[in-house]
């Protein structure tokens, strides 16, 4: 009986297996849904590149200027800085007969290797810069020359070797560089970003904008967020004076957060502080220029305030607010960027017997706003609108400094306001060795500054020729003293106009013509140097090859 059932069953399982796969061996081959072909455009990846380990990113710029804004390029080898007018430093002046015409070049190679072994924890940057006048040394060893006959000129300056680890393996997620790296004071991190949403975002470099070496942790974690330590400087400040060899440094540590309140609107908090223990015996520029802001060298370089004190030791703090909205015009026609900043902090003198100030207190307030339409059809039809104030102080002699301060106090520079569309007021910021204008630093020399920027451009024919018109005028926020004990110096610096076109050539690849024409105004009256007003022409060609 047993044996029945069993043969009854396997017959069974038979028949069902059949009764199964009969119908699906008859069945035809699956016809391909209505949007198949779309999905597979999207999702195949049979014909995508191999991941690269090596990216190369290679920017050549050169500049042809015209100018009688003219500044002496020997005190810091082969680079003009500062504001027009200035006795030291480089003493730009502005006379009679004096135009100068000169063509500058600048090759900066971006490396990248991220090796797949490293599984998308890790990438290596190094980041380089040669610059030069063409016409200027040969066969020789120095930086920002080279361009002379022969050519042969050791002169690559080192700008970025970092280490960016990725703990999440998600750049946009938690980056953490190491290294010397750009330090900006925006809270994009510059390995990711584009220039222009770090030039408009946060401070808009005009507190901070340089390279420094240290740590930097990039957060996309519920809001973005910045951390960054570094050290700016250092010197044996105390080996002649009590044998003591340690090495005493400048530290920044800066903490910002931005809130998106919505898309494309973000909200930011920062707080920064700096401690410097050198006691002014750091180096801006080696050997040559010290830095920090009892400098007797630096401040007539890059436009700041130097403060009545001898071997200072001290702290500076900041305190900042800003926003921007929608600059990459994703949500309307309307963009706005701004912000307001704090600082304050004390420096006190190491000399005991000291017949400067002992103490000079700190306390400053600066503020932007920038409001853009965008009228045309595309990103670069523009409409702008920009004002930028900061408070000044009256008497940079005395123990209490009332102006804006930024890392300009210990580099060269160390902020460079790079949104203010002008080419002579403030410095053009295509430039390679020669940065000069009328303001260099927002803190107008300590002075102050009040300012009004307009700009309208319009692609003319879209995304290939860009016309650009802009007009500015700046105001000193207090009195500067008479550079002639009989004429009196008023407060306002001038006005520009100027014009730019640019036109496209390939895609990074562009070509531009640029002129502006500064009316100066009574800051400059008594002045020896600058007796005319000062003009400048630029043509310019620039490529980002990829």
């Amino acid at each position: 009986m047993s044996g029945g059932w069993l043969g009854a069953a396997r017959l069974g399982a038979v028949a069902l297996v059949l009764g199964l796969a009969l119908p699906a061996a008859g069945a035809g081959t699956t016809v391909p849904g209505l949007y198949f072909g779309d999905w597979l455009d999207e999702k195949d990846r049979e014909e995508d590149a191999k991941p690269r380990e090596f990216v190369l990113i290679n920017y050549f710029f050169t500049r042809l200027s015209v100018t009688n804004s003219v500044g002496d390029p020997a005190g810091l080898k082969g680079v003009s800085l500062g504001p027009i007018g200035s006795l030291s430093g480089s003493s730009v002046r502005v006379e009679p007969g004096r135009s100068a015409f000169y063509v500058e070049q600048r090759w900066i190679p971006v490396l990248e290797y991220s090796p797949s072994f490293a599984d998308g924890l890790a990438s290596f940057r190094a980041q380089f810069e040669v610059d030069y006048l063409w016409g200027r040394a040969a066969n020789a060893s120095q930086q920002n020359e080279g361009g002379g006959f022969n050519a042969d000129q050791v002169n690559i300056q080192t700008k970025n070797v970092n280490v960016a680890v990725y703990p999440t393996r998600n750049p946009a997620r938690l980056t953490l560089l190491i290294g010397t790296q750009p330090v900006y004071d925006s809270i994009f991190d510059p390995t990711r970003s584009p220039l222009n949403d770090i030039v408009r975002t946060g401070y808009k470099l005009a507190f901070i904008g340089s390279d420094a070496t240290g740590l930097s942790l990039y957060s996309n974690y519920k809001g973005l967020s910045k951390l960054s330590l570094l050290p700016l400087g250092s010197a044996q400040a105390d080996k002649a004076t009590r044998d003591d060899p340690r090495l005493k440094f400048v530290y920044l540590l800066t903490a910002d957060y931005a809130y998106p309140v919505q898309p494309g609107t973000n909200i930011g908090l920062s707080a920064w502080y700096l401690r410097d223990d050198t006691k002014g015996d750091a180096y801006a520029f080696e050997g040559i220029v010290k830095s920090g802001p009892s400098s007797t060298g630096l401040y007539p370089f890059v436009g700041t305030p130097r403060f009545n004190i001898e071997r200072p030791t001290g702290n500076v703090f900041w305190l900042g607010a800003n926003f921007h909205h929608n600059i990459d015009f994703r949500a309307g026609r309307l963009a706005a960027s701004g912000f307001v900043m704090y600082n304050g902090g004390s420096y006190t003198s190491d000399r005991a017997d000291t017949t400067f100030n002992k103490k000079v207190d700190i306390s400053g307030l600066s503020a932007n706003l920038e409001v853009l339409y965008q009228w045309g059809r595309g990103p670069a039809d523009l409409v702008t609108l920009e004002g930028m104030f900061t408070t000044g102080d009256s008497n940079l002699d005395d123990d209490r400094y009332t102006g804006a301060f930024t890392l300009n106090q210990y580099g060269l520079p160390g902020s460079v306001w790079f949104n203010h569309k002008m080419l002579l007021l403030f410095p053009f910021t295509s430039t390679v060795n020669n940065y000069t204008g009328a303001v260099t630093d927002i803190s107008n020399q300590g002075y102050g500054l009040r300012t009004g920027i307009a700009s309208a451009a319009w692609d003319i024919i879209p995304n290939t020729l860009n016309l650009k018109l802009a007009t500015g005028l700046a105001n000193s926020g207090a009195s500067p003293p008479r550079w002639d004990p009989a004429v009196r110096r008023g407060r306002f610096i001038g006005a520009e106009v100027n014009a730019e076109v640019r036109y496209t050539i390939r895609y990074l690849m562009t070509v531009g013509l640029h002129a502006g024409y500064l009316f100066r105004g009574a800051f400059y009256d008594g002045s020896t140097t600058v007796k005319n007003n000062p003009f400048a022409a630029f043509t310019t060609f620039t490529w980002y090859a990829f």
